[in-house]
């Protein structure tokens, strides 16, 4: 079996991302998996998370035994640089953003990754379309949801939600495109809901919104996300729409039709074609689009969560399988 090693890109314990789930599926399956955490860490070590996945805290995964074939696997562009570091017998990008405005300093990289990547996987449509033009083995695997995490209801209700009122909630990073003006408008004019947001601060000092009505209750461990998203009336996903995000396909909206709950946002292209779904770009209509499905029954929870249970990180290691073992057969 194939070893995997994720150089420091995402801290193990910050949100849980694609990077995280992909490999911790990749391991579940039985690849070796060495993840070189992010961090400063006093004293280096190694932590077992599994018979097959070790996490690397001020270690290097060179220094750890380890059978080949050994792939590397790219998050970070800039990190293509680093390749001889590691001399890998096979390296794989997953893109999983557009090199624009937030990510605007990725750009430089992508000739060398089009270069010396033997693998390119794409999470989403504008993403393929730009490297599968210039490279011959490209492959879309959108975001997906790790299902037995998130369907089952809590039992508990998380001290820190705020009660009286429905809760309208947003899971996932606090950053700059998400269209704050949007939210401060459907904010003002729904006082008789309760705003909770959740996640960690990305590229911003500060939480951005001051109201009565809105919480915002910091980063939540992955093992606790599943309580809060169960106690959303509706999930958010209220992005700008810019060069960026075109490229975005949410995990967030995996993880919310998973939990059963309603969805609205903007018209993202990657979620045009989502069943199910509720789209507005004016905030006026955002903001009656939310009082009308506050409103309404809800009588499409079955095929939202079957929706979620199709888009599984379990389908999506697969397919990334499939292609890893036809290159190193």
């Amino acid at each position: 079996m194939p070893t995997i090693i994720y150089p420091p890109s995402i801290p193990w314990s910050w949100m849980f991302q694609r990077p995280q789930q992909l490999l911790g599926q990749f391991s579940a399956s039985g690849q070796t998996v060495l993840y070189e955490d992010l961090g400063k860490f006093s004293k280096p070590r190694i932590k077992r998370l599994s018979p097959t996945f070790l996490l690397c805290q001020g270690v290097s995964a060179m220094d750890i035994p380890h059978p080949r074939p050994r792939i590397l696997w790219l998050t970070v562009p800039s990190h293509i640089n680093s390749i001889q570091n590691y001399d890998p017998d096979l390296v794989i990008y997953d893109a999983v953003d557009e090199p624009e405005e937030e990510f605007a300093s990725w750009a430089p990289y992508y000739p060398a990754i089009l270069e010396r990547a033997d693998l390119i996987f794409c999470s989403s449509q504008s993403i393929y379309d730009y490297f599968s033009k210039r490279h011959s083995h490209v492959y879309l695997v959108p975001n997906g949801v790790d299902v037995v995490h998130f369907s089952p209801s809590p039992h508990n209700r998380p001290v820190d939600l705020p009660s009286g009122k429905p809760i309208i909630g947003y899971s996932g990073a606090i950053a700059p495109w998400i269209d704050w003006e949007l939210l401060k408008v459907v904010i003002r004019e729904n006082t008789e809901l309760n705003f909770v947001f959740i996640g960690a601060l990305f590229q911003l000092n500060k939480f951005p919104l001051k109201f009565k009505n809105v919480f915002y209750l910091g980063l939540k461990p992955y093992p606790e996300l599943p309580a809060y998203l169960h106690h959303f009336e509706i999930g958010l996903i209220p992005f700008l729409q810019t060069a960026m995000t075109k490229g975005c396909n949410p995990i967030k909206l995996y993880e919310y039709y998973a939990s059963g709950i309603r969805v609205l946002g903007t018209p993202l292209p990657e979620l045009l074609t989502i069943p199910k779904i509720n789209l507005e770009s004016n905030p006026r209509l955002f903001s009656l689009r939310l009082r009308h499905l506050l409103e309404g029954e809800d009588s499409c929870k079955a095929e939202r969560m079957a929706y979620a249970q199709a888009n599984d990180w379990t389908e999506r290691a697969g397919r990334m399988l499939q292609q890893i073992f036809i290159k190193t057969s």
